[in-house]
């Protein structure tokens, strides 16, 4: 998939060690669950995992031009709904690469996967991923609000939902953002 300035591509067994590796910036492992001790074996191994599981989609996000690895865009769904999560290399923040792939991950979901909701949710302290997920069409959504015990604390999380392209929203629609 490409847009002419952002392409996700599936993961390689080459794409481990840059993995492991990126995952230890400070942004990233403040608001993901992310290991900061992720080796890149462990990596091979998901990525191994994430081709033969029906349950799990993944893309590496790449410049489009260069080939340059930017960032991990994945989603978890059971068919029906999906969540989606993402996270930028440090060198490729703030120049609207992540809202990039996002719209272009869940579009790709939306027709190929064939789910009727997308949502994501975010720590209430990343304000630059809320940020994303509003740039890339979600919608706040409180009903998908939690708490997420990770890394030895309880994060405040916000969600949002993706409307279905072409879908009809009503207040009777379970994913309907009021």
């Amino acid at each position: 998939m490409d847009d002419g300035v952002v392409r996700l591509r599936e993961w390689a067994g080459e794409d481990s060690e840059w993995y492991a590796e990126s995952v230890r910036d400070p942004l990233i492992q403040r608001f993901t669950t992310e290991s900061p001790t992720l080796e890149a074996a462990q990596v091979l191994a998901a990525i191994v995992s994430l081709r033969v599981t029906s349950d799990s989609e993944g893309f590496v996000v790449c410049d489009s031009a260069s080939g340059r690895r930017l960032g991990n865009i994945a989603m978890r769904h059971d068919g029906q709904a999906g969540e989606v999560s993402y996270w930028l290399a440090a060198e490729a923040r703030g120049r609207g690469v992540a809202a990039r792939a996002l719209a272009l991950f869940c579009s790709w979901a939306y027709r190929t996967v064939g789910l009727g909701s997308i949502w994501l949710c975010v720590h209430r302290e990343n304000i630059a991923s809320q940020k994303v997920a509003l740039r890339a069409g979600f919608r706040r959504d409180p009903k998908r609000d939690k708490s997420l015990e990770a890394k030895g604390a309880v994060w405040p999380m916000v969600g949002y939902t993706l409307p279905r392209p072409g879908g009809p929203r009503t207040d009777t629609d379970p994913d309907a953002v009021a």
